[in-house]
This record gives structure tokens, C-alpha cells and sequence, in this order.
């Protein structure tokens, strides 16, 4: 800046040089003392260092003139020295007011950089609180997570005691049954020794044992609805977790936000105020030059030269022409005048910034004390949230140090004590087939009104020998569900039902899933069913798992492990099919989990699913019918008159089953290759080249466990036959339009002629082809 102004000085002094000859126009002036050359020339000697430096140096002042021709003359000399010092003390009270101004300039300059750094400080001090408030606001986020995650420790305890509780009731309903099994027994004893004489009272007893065994009934309805509700329930709990979450997002995250405005608003007043900072600098630049190109005078004093210099103009007008360069430094000193004006201007109207700067200023400054008050509120709050974090810590070693030693499968883990003993009273021997399917038609109509035909029953039991997987199709309301149900009460075997939701995509859908946080595996129905069914309880029984409404979603999808085991070879041995529940042991693992991580797939295992096929359901893939037993109910089951029938003697056992079918394969083996010949002759060439419908080995495997017990529970070959072309092998034109209608209805009018060594007739394959017509508008 001094450089600036030293230059400054210099252009001055080029635009305004010192001229010694010309004598400048003054009123006329009373006679001045007498003033000796010498001392003027002394004290012109001794201030002329400083005017040349003052003006730039002696480079910059203009060449002495010449002296005159005819000499010097003493009174010109004498008023030019007079001149010369009136000037020279000019300059000197001018200079002395540029240095005061000078120091003025300093001095607000100063104030200005100490209000800069005020303001510096300040910026620094309000960055410092947001990153302190910042920290805090993740301190508290992560306090809350922790409270969340409490809050969901506590939703798992309470879920425990209820399945406590629901485990509590099933071992009185365990109770229950075991006491009417028990009277049952004691009944039949009784029956036996008495039976003429006290047929009336037995039948009594009958009733009051049906009215029990529908309250049981009614009773497992209500736990399955309990069930069912508690799920629900969990969903809630679920769904206002994730609604916990999504609040608490959205509050860090408007937090975040007001954090990231608040900074940005303070770095732009910080801008501001630099960029104020640098055009005062500026502005005082500009200044110091106006003060110097009016000589560091007042307006004022510029105003009264200016008046002067008019009144002097127009006596010099009326005595003489007026000099040129008179004019010309009356135009520059109305050209600086103008301009100092304009900076005037300039400057109060940023004196008005600077006073909104200010106010602006003490409003920061009152939200600063706003955030201050807020922060002590906060500092509060953490406090509290500190003191109940350390409580739910302490709840937390507490259930921690309770939970230490619990079993990751509680359910599983509680059914070994609650199946662990094997039963003693199974029977081994089943009935001769077509005898067992007619008590159970009518056994099932006289119990539960539930009315099959003997066809079905024997289609069912046959599937039973034949695989592990079965579909049960037709429309709703027709007892798909109930079919496996009742048959497993029929026969005192245990059942399970797993409704399938249209969610399910993978395994974990449906055997559940390991929670490594709670150290606890949320058992499925599904596990639980697989697991009860090979405890030593029940390990000698059959045991029906019901897939209710399977196609909601793709069984290919979370049904693929199981269809993968069950198309295994030696599929007959113990526990060599199993699902794969975690990749590590856990303990203490339950003692039926192999490897204390996989779930065994007991050979008394049948999957049973049903199906409906409407807009809400999938179709089942080839690989899913090839590996099951398929069975279409009628839409209309047609009463049957209930003849009184025994009840049954007691729990029938796996091992009976397996010796029934073993008889019947033994004993109508020939039917087996019978329908084997006929399925795989003529008929067989003519669907892979009409249709490109073909079979592989799997169904002759099942050819040979299915049709001899068919025969044996009293069908023929014939309907064997039948059931195998419609649901195995005629299901595979579904949905393929490219088949010409008339080759459908050639196989249609030459199957009755091909059935002839069977001596029945096709039914349901006939009706089969009639669909496809009928879709094909064949009809």
C-alpha cells in the first residue's frame, strides 16, 4: 500500500509540476513586507530535498528553464521566492494531512482486521459446536440402536414365553390324548368281555368318545388359530419395527441436513465478509487516491477554492484573457469534485451494508445462544438416554448369562424330552388292502362326514406306496386338506399343516433361519414337523406333513432342497436324506439334528400338497410332478350311506404299511408288468410321434410299487392304467396349442378300442383329452 501511495505521489506530481516562472493570477494584495533574499533562499534551500522527493524524485520534476537575455529582475525574483514559499508551506500542512489521514486509514484498517478475525473466531467456534452437535447426534443414533436392538430382545423373550406357553398346552392336550387313547383301550378290553350284554352301553360310550375327540378336535383348531395369531402378531411387531426405523432415518437425516444448511449459511456470510473485507481495502485505495488528487483537502475546502477560483475568474476576465491552463485545472478540479462526489456515494452506501452486515451479526449471535440452550437441552437428553442405556446393559447380562447353556432350537430341543419315549403299543398288521379301504371310506364318513369314493381311497393309498410326495388338486371346498388329515386320525398316525404364504422365494422361506445375534434359530412349522416326526415317539408311525395351498408360490424354488432329496437313490435307508439347516454345529444342538446341523428327512415322512389353479396360484413344473403322486378329487363328492364299522384297534404302525405294500407287490406283480407293457408299446410310440410325449424310468419305478397295491386294495389294472396316463403322462399336452385338434381326438376315439384287454374303460383319461378339446374349442 505504501507503494501505491508513492506512486500516487509521483503521478501528482507529473500531472501538477512546479512552475518557477510563470506567475500565477492573484487579486492584488497589500503591500508585503520586506523579505531578504537570503532568507528566503535558505529556507527554500532547506525545504527543497523534500519537495523533490515529495515529487517523485529529480527525474520527475520539469527542466530549469533558461535565464533571460537581459538579466534578472530582483522584484519578479523576490515574488517568484515569495511565491515559491507560500507554495512550499502548502505543501507542507498538506503533507501533515495526509499523514494524519494516513494513520486514520491504518487505524481503521486495523479495527477492520480485528473485526475480520472476530469474525473468524467466531465461524471456527460455530464450525466446532456443529461438529460437537454432529458427534452427539451419533452418539444418540447409536444409543438408539442399541435400544432397538433391546426392544427387540425383549419381543424375542416374550415370544419365547408365549411359545412356552403354547408348549404348555400342548402337553395337556398330549395328556388329553393319551388318556383317551387310554379309555379307548379300556373300552375295547371291555367290548370284548361284554360285548352282547352291554352293546347299548358301548355305544353310549362311543358318543361320549366322539363328543371327546371332536372337543380335541376343537381344541387343536383353537391352538393352530392361537398360531396363527401369534404370527400375526410378530408381523405387527415387524412392521412397527421397520416403521421405528424409517422415523428414526428420517430424523438423522433432517438433522443432517439443517447441520449441512447451517454450514453452508456460514461459510457464505464467511465469503461475504471476506469479500466486504477486500473491497474496503479496495475502497480505502480508491480513497487515499481521490484524497490525494484534491490534495488531502475537505469538500469544503474544495468547494471554497473551487468559489475562490470563480471569483478570481471573473476579475481576470474583466483585466485579461484568461490562460488556457487556468481553464484546464478549473475542468480537473470540477472532473475531481464530480468524482468525489460519485465515491461519496459509493461509501455511504457501503456504510448501510456494513450496518446490515452488523445486524445480521447480532441475529448470528442470538441463534448462537439459541444453540447453545438447545445443546444443553440435548446434553440433558444424552444424559438420560446414557443413564438408561447402562439399565438395558445390565438387563441385558442378565438375559445374557440366563441365556448361556439354552438350546439354539428351544421347540426342537423340548421335544426330545417331550417324544423321547418309543411307543409299545403299534400294530404291525394292517388289514388285507380292499378290506382297509372300505372301512375307511365308511370309517371316515360315520367320524367326520367327509365323503370320498372308494376310487380315491384306493388312488391315495396306492400313491402312498409309490412316493413320499403328493398333489392333491380340484377346486376349493372339496377336502383336499382334509384327505390326508382324516386318514392320519383314521389310522391314530400324527399329521402337520404348513400353510404356504406367496412370499416364499427361498429354502429359508420355508425351514426358517439361524439369528447369530440371539443365538437362536427361528424353527418353521415346517422344522418342527420334520423334527417331531423322527423323534423315538414317533419315529415307528406315519406321518403326514400337509402342504397347504403349495403353488401360491413356485415349489421349485423353496421346495428344491426337498425335491432334491427325495429324488435320491436309496431314499428307503434312515437318515440319509437330511436338510441342511446351517453351515456350523451349534450347541447344545438338539439330538435328532445330524452333526448337530442337519434335519433328517425320517422315511415315515409323506409330503402331501394341495393345490387349487386359479389367477393366484403357479403351475407345477415337470420335475415337481414327475417326482409325486398326483390325485384330482371331483368337484362334487357323492354322499355314501355310513355303515357302523369298528373303530380301530389301536396305532397302526410304519412297519404295517410297509408289509402291506410288500404283500401287494409280491402278489400282483404280473399286473405291474402288465400295465408296464402296455404303457410302454404301441402307445407309448404313438404319443412320442403324434404328441413328443415321452416317459422315462422313473415312472416304470413307479409302475411297480403303484399299480399292485391298487390291485390289491380291490382296482384293476385297468384303472391303474388309467389314473398314471392322465396325471403323468396325458398332463404333459396341457398348454402346448401347437397339437392339432385332430390328432387329440383320433387318441381319444382309439382309447376305449386300446382298453379292451383291461376290460374297463379309460374315464379319466377321456376326460382328460375332453378338457383339451374344450380348451382348444375343439368341442
Amino acid at each position: 500500500m505504501a507503494k501505491n501511495r508513492s506512486k500516487g505521489r509521483r503521478q501528482q506530481a507529473r500531472r501538477r509540476p512546479i512552475d518557477t516562472t510563470a506567475k500565477p493570477p492573484v487579486r492584488p494584495k497589500a503591500p508585503a513586507p520586506a523579505v531578504k533574499a537570503e532568507n528566503v533562499a535558505a529556507e527554500l534551500a532547506e525545504a527543497l530535498p523534500e519537495a523533490v522527493a515529495a515529487a517523485g524524485g529529480p527525474e520527475a520534476l520539469d527542466p530549469a528553464p533558461e535565464p533571460p537575455p537581459d538579466g534578472v529582475d530582483a522584484a519578479a525574483l523576490e515574488a517568484t521566492w515569495r511565491e515559491a514559499a507560500t507554495q512550499l508551506e502548502t505543501f507542507r500542512q498538506a503533507s501533515q494531512r495526509l499523514a494524519d489521514r494516513e494513520r486514520e486509514l491504518a487505524d481503521e484498517q486495523e479495527r477492520l482486521r480485528g473485526r475480520l478475525a472476530e469474525v473468524e473466531e467466531e465461524t471456527a467456534r460455530l464450525a466446532a459446536d456443529r461438529e460437537s452437535v454432529v458427534r452427539r447426534t451419533g452418539e444418540l443414533d447409536e444409543r438408539e440402536q442399541r435400544l432397538l436392538e433391546r426392544e427387540r430382545d425383549l419381543i424375542a423373550r416374550e415370544e419365547r414365553e408365549k411359545e412356552t406357553a403354547l408348549g404348555d398346552a400342548r402337553k395337556l392336550l398330549e395328556k388329553a390324548r393319551r388318556e383317551v387313547e387310554a379309555e379307548q383301550r379300556a373300552l375295547a378290553e371291555e367290548h370284548e368281555r361284554t360285548r352282547a350284554a352291554l352293546r347299548a352301553e358301548l355305544d353310549a360310550q362311543r358318543q361320549e368318545l366322539a363328543e371327546q375327540t371332536a372337543a380335541l378336535a376343537e381344541e387343536r383348531a383353537r391352538l393352530r388359530a392361537l398360531k396363527v395369531e401369534l404370527a400375526a402378531q410378530q408381523e405387527d411387531v415387524e412392521e412397527a419395527r421397520e416403521l421405528l426405523d424409517e422415523r428414526v432415518e428420517h430424523r438423522v437425516r433432517a438433522a443432517m441436513e439443517a447441520g449441512e444448511l447451517r454450514r453452508r449459511e456460514l461459510e457464505q456470510r464467511y465469503d461475504a465478509l471476506r469479500e466486504h473485507a477486500e473491497k474496503l481495502e479496495e475502497q480505502i485505495a480508491e480513497r487515499e487516491r481521490i484524497d490525494r488528487a484534491f490534495g488531502r483537502r475537505t469538500p469544503e475546502e474544495v468547494l471554497q477554492e473551487l468559489q475562490r477560483l470563480k471569483d478570481d475568474n471573473a476579475e481576470l476576465r474583466m483585466q485579461r484573457a484568461v490562460p488556457s491552463d487556468t481553464l484546464d485545472r478549473l475542468a480537473a478540479l470540477q472532473e475531481a469534485e464530480l468524482r468525489w462526489r460519485e465515491e461519496r456515494a459509493v461509501l455511504v452506501s457501503r456504510n448501510e451494508q456494513l450496518q446490515r452486515q452488523l445486524s445480521a451479526h447480532e441475529i448470528t449471535a442470538l441463534e448462537l445462544e439459541r444453540l447453545k440452550v438447545t445443546n444443553e437441552a440435548l446434553a440433558a437428553s444424552a444424559d438420560a438416554y446414557h443413564r438408561r442405556v447402562e439399565e438395558l446393559k445390565r438387563d441385558y447380562q442378565e438375559l445374557s448369562e440366563r441365556k448361556e447353556g439354552d438350546s439354539p432350537f428351544p421347540e426342537c430341543y423340548a421335544m426330545d424330552a417331550r417324544y423321547g419315549e418309543e411307543r409299545d403299543d403299534l400294530l404291525d398288521a394292517l388289514p388285507p388292502l380292499d378290506a382297509f379301504v372300505r372301512w375307511l371310506r365308511h370309517f371316515l364318513a360315520q367320524q367326520y362326514r367327509m365323503y370320498y369314493s372308494e376310487t380315491d381311497l384306493i388312488m391315495f393309498l396306492g400313491g402312498l406306496s409309490a412316493s413320499r410326495l403328493h398333489l392333491l388338486q380340484g377346486i376349493s371346498g372339496i377336502g383336499k386338506t382334509q384327505l390326508p388329515l382324516v386318514f392320519a386320525r383314521a389310522v391314530q398316525a400324527e399329521s402337520a399343516i404348513v400353510p404356504v404364504s406367496a412370499d416364499w422365494r427361498t429354502p429359508q422361506d420355508l425351514v426358517g433361519y439361524f439369528n447369530a445375534f440371539e443365538r437362536r434359530y427361528y424353527e418353521s412349522p415346517f422344522t418342527q414337523a420334520l423334527y417331531r416326526a423322527q423323534c423315538p415317539a414317533n419315529a415307528d408311525r406315519p406321518f403326514f406333513v400337509v402342504m397347504d395351498e403349495m403353488n401360491l408360490s413356485h415349489p421349485e424354488q423353496y421346495f428344491s432342497e426337498v425335491l432334491y432329496q427325495l429324488g435320491q437313490p436309496g431314499s428307503a435307508g434312515a437318515h440319509k436324506q437330511s436338510l441342511e439347516l446351517m453351515t456350523t454345529e451349534v450347541q447344545p444342538a438338539p439330538k435328532g439334528l445330524l452333526e448337530g446341523r442337519k434335519l433328517p428327512i425320517s422315511p415315515n415322512v409323506w409330503f402331501v400338497g394341495t393345490a387349487n389353479h386359479d389367477e393366484t396360484t403357479v403351475s407345477f413344473a415337470d420335475k415337481t410332478y414327475d417326482r409325486s403322486h398326483v390325485l384330482e378329487l371331483p368337484a362334487r363328492p357323492e354322499p355314501v350311506e355310513a355303515e357302523p364299522v369298528e373303530p380301530p384297534q389301536g396305532p397302526y404302525s410304519l412297519r404295517a404299511f410297509r408289509r402291506a405294500f410288500g404283500d401287494a407287490r409280491r402278489r400282483h406283480a404280473a399286473a405291474a408288468r402288465d400295465v408296464h407293457r402296455f404303457l410302454d408299446g404301441d402307445l407309448r410310440d404313438r404319443l412320442l410321434q403324434d404328441f413328443r410325449i415321452s416317459s422315462g424310468s422313473r415312472l416304470m419305478a413307479y409302475l411297480d410299487s403303484f399299480v399292485p397295491v391298487v390291485c390289491a386294495a380291490g382296482g384293476s389294472e385297468g384303472d391303474a392304467a388309467d389314473h398314471v396316463l392322465a396325471t403323468r403322462i396325458l398332463r404333459k399336452l396341457g398348454g402346448r396349442f401347437e397339437i392339432p385338434v385332430r390328432r387329440i381326438e383320433e387318441l381319444k376315439a382309439d382309447l376305449p378300442r386300446l382298453w379292451k384287454p383291461f376290460g374297463t374303460e379309460p374315464v379319466r383319461s377321456l376326460e382328460r383329452l375332453d378338457a383339451e378339446l374344450h380348451l382348444r374349442g375343439g368341442l
